[in-house]
């Protein structure tokens, strides 16, 4: 089985991951707010799926395998509404007309979603329990194979890290692990230095990484003031740095560039002559545009622009994004940092749509 599951973007919603992928051998992970991004994620998802068919029926033709891949949709800590329940269910439903092998399920505590849980079987609302609990029993009841109770001594039970989650996702004040809990939540709240919009499962991996140090605390005396104080350095390590001898800064300055230059072919943008880097949502560019530039010579500008279409730009000597700003974004600065503002910019959740839009606008300004 194949599982694509999609969930919320704080300590529930990425405890529901972490839970999943003791389960599950091959699974697919995606993350939404709240609001229009729900249902843009789960049309990746379907899209996916629709790819993996496509390619699955072109193998099929040439060796005839005897089984064919099943597919679970796996939503958790994220309510639908009824309308958007409908499509989901559509969708799934015209899978079986055709005889496909894919199935959902949701699993959530938010009371906003009783009217879908009356009317669709796959939509399990409990508002009792946080959705990271909902999870882990869901699954170890239906899909208990892969789950072991305790990875070692040194680590608390997963359990034990579910309960956590919960009491402090529900606000058990006198539940297990609840101070240890406004920690974590406070930690999976503030870990943004790899955005997730550019680095999406870098960022996760991220997160699951510092929960999963977190199993080394929970429990001990003084867990939560241990932990606390342990977070800065846990980071730096899951960061790839030397917490003795790098700055932060430093740090995510350098696993940030080493991402992005891996993502250069998809992310270059031209004007004129010039070639240049386009980044979303990354902000405070300055230190990383630099590093970045100074690795990766041939750019010759390097471009970020946040959700509401303010535009940062940085150069290295090879281009004056002063000039740039001025042509294309009616702004201006320095030589080699400059900002503006795209007019009626469309925000978007998909880097590419992004890209498109601004090269678009710099193929206008460039032919004018």
């Amino acid at each position: 089985m194949q599982v694509f599951h999609l969930s919320h973007i704080d300590l529930d919603g990425y405890g529901a991951q972490f839970v999943a992928r003791e389960f599950f051998e091959t699974i697919h992970f995606y993350n939404a707010n709240y609001g229009k991004e729900v249902l843009a994620r789960l049309n990746m998802i379907f899209n996916n799926i629709d790819s993996k068919l496509a390619l699955e029926e072109k193998f099929e033709e040439k060796f005839r395998p005897k089984t064919k891949t099943s597919f679970l949709v796996l939503i958790t800590d994220l309510n639908l509404t009824l309308n958007e329940a409908k499509y989901v269910n559509d969708r799934i439903n015209t899978y079986k007309i055709n005889q496909k092998n894919v199935d959902i399920l949701l699993l959530d505590h938010h009371i906003s979603g009783e009217e879908c849980a009356k009317v669709f079987d796959w939509y399990h609302l409990d508002s009792t329990k946080c959705a990271t609990k909902i999870t882990y029993e869901t699954l170890q009841k239906y899909y208990p194979k892969k789950y072991s109770k305790a990875e070692s001594t040194e680590y608390a039970s997963l359990e034990t890290m579910v309960e956590m989650i919960n009491s402090v996702d529900i606000w058990q004040e006198n539940g297990v692990g609840f101070e240890f809990g406004k920690v974590a939540l406070g930690m999976i709240a503030s870990s943004n230095e790899l955005n997730r919009f550019m680095f999406d499962s870098a960022h996760r991996e991220y997160k699951f990484s510092l929960l999963h140090q977190a199993r080394r605390y929970l429990g001990k005396p003084k867990d939560a003031v241990q932990f606390d104080n342990a977070i800065f350095l846990l980071k730096k390590r899951a960061l790839g740095g030397d917490p003795e001898n790098e700055t932060m800064d430093f740090i995510t300055s350098r696993i940030q560039a080493k991402l992005l230059s891996e993502q250069k072919e998809y992310c270059t943008i031209h004007y004129r002559d010039k070639t240049g880097f386009l980044s979303y949502s990354m902000g405070g560019i300055s230190v990383l545009a630099n590093l970045f530039l100074r690795q990766n010579p041939e750019i010759d500008f390097y471009m970020d622009i946040n959700a509401r279409g303010n535009v940062s730009l940085r150069a290295n000597g090879n281009c004056d994004v002063c000039a740039l700003s001025k042509e294309v974004f009616n702004g201006g600065g320095h030589k080699n940092a400059a900002g503006g503002k795209i007019e009626g910019f469309k925000e978007s959740f998909f880097y590419e749509d992004i890209k498109n839009q601004v090269q678009n606008i710099l193929n206008l300004k460039s032919q004018s």
